[in-house]
Order: structure tokens, then sequence, then C-alpha cells
């Protein structure tokens, strides 16, 4: 008999745990898994006021009796998702993990060492007697270092039940074996895409033919939720420094969780805006903002730009569903040198791909014109890692 088994994230919400959940979803389905999302209401998870806080409570406490009654459960961890108070967070997962005995936990941001750089650049600070100034990175490391803190302390819950932990790097596993002797732990990238994907010409087509453009523009994509670590700003500076025929399309929206009552615009958005229109080289017709899409012809967009940026900062992420979208089915794409490409190509050999240094806004220009002009990359198959082998991997888990 087909086992029962349970997802719990986050699934009508419009975020990036929401889109995987569901393609996880359907291709367990496809691999024969009798699986189904029970989900997490984030009003009332992310809620800080007390009497909501106490719904939230109940509302776990619901989720772990119908959790009792899988043959296998798989949480999908973004701490956020769970709270936003710390101890509202360790007290929820804590229920969870112990409302099934054959529960397996995905760690999406598996943070846990501190960034030295910023503790370096401190202490510099502090030697040449720039006290603001070490004071301003001292700051900003604690307050990175929260995170990390809290992560550490979710990993005990996990390894303390013995947990079977599923990351997106081999340096995520090697962290958590070097600092925490555990090594119940399973290694697989983020896969969106099915293999053997092919594109669909004509949804970039009637984008072409809305905006207006002839042959001779280059479009530049950049996709996913607009967040400040995708690196928006510097694909301004980049696209100011490239001839007018280059066309910057910005695929995606504010991220929903973002939103704030009474807030006319984002203030990362409205700084977006302020250098397009301070900026007489891209104040007209060189950036677009197109919003959200479907899912379906999101991905062909992804494989039919000329080219996808992805300038990310470094924001100590193991894993990116939008990343992984570009690099399998886009035949040309500019990441910067963030540790979570890196280790992504550790796993993958992928042959399609230009590096730069992140926050070098003229490498990447110069780049995006290299790129555009080279033969020699091609969409690589992903060999062991694909959509079924990370659904096998989610089935086994759950029902072993």
């Amino acid at each position: 008999m087909t086992k029962k088994i349970a997802i719990v994230s986050s699934f009508s919400d419009s975020c990036g745990n929401a889109y995987f959940t569901k393609v996880l979803i359907d291709s367990m389905r496809k691999n024969g898994a009798d699986v189904e999302c029970v989900e997490l209401d984030l009003k009332l998870t992310q809620s800080v006021d007390g009497y909501f806080r106490k719904k939230a409570d109940r509302h776990i406490d619901e989720i772990c009796k119908t959790l009792e009654g899988y043959d296998g459960v798989n949480i999908q961890l973004e701490a956020g998702l769970f709270g936003t108070l710390p101890k509202d967070i360790i007290k929820r997962l804590y229920k969870l993990i112990n409302a099934n005995p054959h529960t397996s936990v995905t760690l999406h941001s598996p943070r846990l060492v501190s960034d030295s750089a910023s503790q370096r650049k401190a202490i510099k600070s502090l030697l040449r007697f720039n006290f603001r100034g070490a004071l301003r990175e001292y700051l900003a490391h604690k307050s990175t270092d929260i995170h990390r803190a809290l992560n550490r302390r979710l990993l005990d819950l996990l390894m303390n039940k013995n947990i079977s932990l599923i990351v997106h790097t081999n340096r995520a596993k090697e962290q958590i074996k070097r600092i925490f002797g555990y090594e119940n732990v399973h290694v697989h990238p983020l896969k969106i895409v099915a293999s053997g994907f092919c594109p669909d010409n004509s949804v970039i087509d009637r984008v072409k033919n809305i905006l207006n453009f002839g042959d001779d523009e280059k479009i530049i994509g950049m996709f996913g939720f607009i967040n400040e670590y995708k690196g928006h700003t510097l694909a301004l500076e980049a696209i100011a420094n490239l001839p007018p025929e280059y066309k910057l399309l910005i695929f995606g929206r504010q991220h929903p969780q973002t939103i704030k009552d009474n807030e006319p615009v984002s203030p990362y958005l409205r700084t977006l805006q302020k250098l397009i229109s301070d900026d007489k080289r891209i104040r007209r017709n060189r950036v677009f903002f197109m919003g959200e899409y479907s899912t379906e012809d999101f991905i062909n967009l992804a494989a039919t730009v000329d080219v996808v940026w992805l300038p990310y900062v470094e924001n100590g992420q193991d894993g990116s569903g939008i990343a992984s979208i570009c690099l399998d089915v886009s035949p040309k794409v500019l990441c910067s040198a963030s540790f979570a490409f890196d280790e992504l190509f550790k796993l993958i050999n992928y042959r399609n791909y230009y590096r730069f240094d992140i926050g070098n806004a003229l490498e990447l220009a110069s780049k995006t014109r290299m790129v555009l002009v080279d033969s020699s990359l091609h969409i690589t198959e992903c060999g062991e890692y694909t959509l079924d082998s990370q659904a096998k991997m989610y089935i086994n888990l759950a029902t072993n």
C-alpha cells in the first residue's frame, strides 16, 4: 500500500518556499507518492501580536495532530515561516518534529558560521581609530549573527531527535558535520525544471511585440521577487554602462511579505525608481518592470531572453530556486561570485555561465558583451541531480 506523506510548508502564499513546495509535490506524485501539503498560515505564524501568537500556537497544535495520521513527514525549514520571535520559532519546530517519528527537515538557509570578513573589517577600523566605522561593522555583524545563533539552536533540536536533514550544498553538510559531528545529512541542489525542457518562444515574442522591440535589441532578464540581495542596484549601474540597444527587463514583483499597511511604495522600490529617473542614460526605455508571470511563462522567459543576470550579493543562502531555473534553461547566464554559486557549480557541471565579482558593475557590463558572442556556451544536462532524483530522495526519507 502506498504510504501517505505530508510536506509542512507555506503553499497558498506567494513566496519561494510555496513555489518550491508545489513543484516538489507535483514531482513526488509523478514518482508514485501519495503526498500533500499541510499548510502553514503565515498571517498567524509571523504575527508578533500576543493574541495572534496564541492563535498561531493552536494552529501548530492542530497541524501536529494532523501529522500523526501520515506515514512520513517533511518540514520545509525557513525559520521565518514559523514565527518572527526566536522563542516562537523554536517552540513550534519542537512540537512539529515530535508529532511524527518519521520526519525529515529541509534546511534552506543553514547559516552557522559568522562572517569573518565583517569581523576583520571592524577590527581594522578600530585599530585606525575609526570608532564610528568599527561600531557600524560590529552592529551589522551582531544583527546577522542573531540568525546564525537561531539556526544553531534549531539544529540542536533536530539532532537530538536524529532527524534526517536535507541541504542544498556539500558545504552545508560539511559544516554541520564539522561543527556538530552530525552525519544524518543528505545533499540535493534545488531543482525546479524537469529534464528535457523545451522552451516556447511565443512568450518572449509577445513581450517584444508589446514593447516594440526591434531585432537589434539585446534583452537582459532578471527574475524573482524584488529583494535587495538580488542586486538590482548593481544591475542599473551595469545597464547604464551598456549601449542603448541593451534593455533590462525585471520579471517579478515586490515580495508579498514586505508589503506594509499604508505604505505607498517600499523603500527599495523607491530607491530603484529614483536611480532610474536620475540617470539620463537609462531613464527612457532602458529598464522595464514586467511584474509577475505564471510559472510556465516565467520559465519560458528565463529560457528565451538573450542573457540572464544573477547579480546576487552574499547573504549566506545555500540555494536559490530562481538561480536553479535560470541555469537549467538559459543558454547564457551571468552570476556573481557568491559562495552559493561556488557550491552549486561543484555539484553540477554547468557550461552556460560567466562569473563576475559581487558589486562590480563594469565587469558585469563588459562580460555581458562577451557572453553574447561566446558560441561555446550551452545548456548542460544536470547529471545525477534532477527533478526526479530530488523527488525520490524525499520519498525515500519519508517512507524508510
